[in-house]
């Protein structure tokens, strides 16, 4: 995977009154979703909302690498994701960048599950910040995922406690704060804002 483009080409979005229905409705989505002439994660995508362990809340941080297995990936167009009974299907009208199109909902019968309210149209910024990404070695903070540097929080010979924020790394359209581990002084600063840095690279040094 390479640092120096954003291979993110689509997002699938579902919404549902529960983690369950939407967990469904996820599966239900993937199963129609059709992209041509590039390899997408659709397949790896519904062996994990599939496993007992994600429909039971049981999964870890590890639990992909560790308990997964990825060696034949379903096709989503040969998946069946079953719509259930008591669903009907509803032509829905929705604006996108200005042009009308009907996109088809299987909603149920009764109206108290019906599509999510419409939300407010107003702008909502690009990137979301998330935050206690430490830095790995007590003095050599190394960044944990490949990304952009988007801020250096600290100075060459500024002194710094545990947990004060070093650089902050843009990542999946994230901003996460890569945090000292050593109480201590910078003793050097290994990138700048608009570098490009892949997981595992050291982007300063306390001491």
């Amino acid at each position: 995977m390479s640092q120096y483009y954003d291979n993110l080409i689509a997002k699938l979005v579902v919404w549902g009154p529960t983690r369950e229905r939407a967990r469904r409705r996820l599966l239900r989505a993937i199963e129609e979703t059709v992209i041509e002439g590039v390899s997408t994660t659709l397949g790896a995508d519904q062996i994990i909302l599939a496993d007992e362990a994600f429909v039971n809340g049981t999964h870890s941080t590890k639990w992909v690498e560790t308990n997964l297995d990825f060696s034949e990936l379903p096709s989503p167009s040969r998946a069946t994701v079953t719509v259930g009974e008591g669903r009907v299907r509803k032509d829905v009208t929705a604006e996108v960048n200005g042009r009308r199109v009907t996109v088809a909902l299987w909603v149920p019968e009764s109206s108290d599950d019906g599509p999510p309210r419409a939300q407010s149209t107003a702008a909502k910024p690009r990137r979301q910040h998330h935050t206690g990404v430490v830095g790995t070695g007590s003095g050599t903070v190394s960044v944990p995922m490949q990304g952009t540097i988007v801020k250096v929080a600290v100075e060459v010979g500024q002194a710094v406690e545990v947990g004060d924020v070093i650089v902050i790394l843009e990542a999946m359209k994230m901003e996460n704060n890569v945090n000292a581990e050593k109480a201590g002084v910078v003793k050097s600063l290994k990138v700048v804002p608009g570098d490009s840095v892949g997981a595992g690279d050291v982007v300063a040094v306390i001491e």
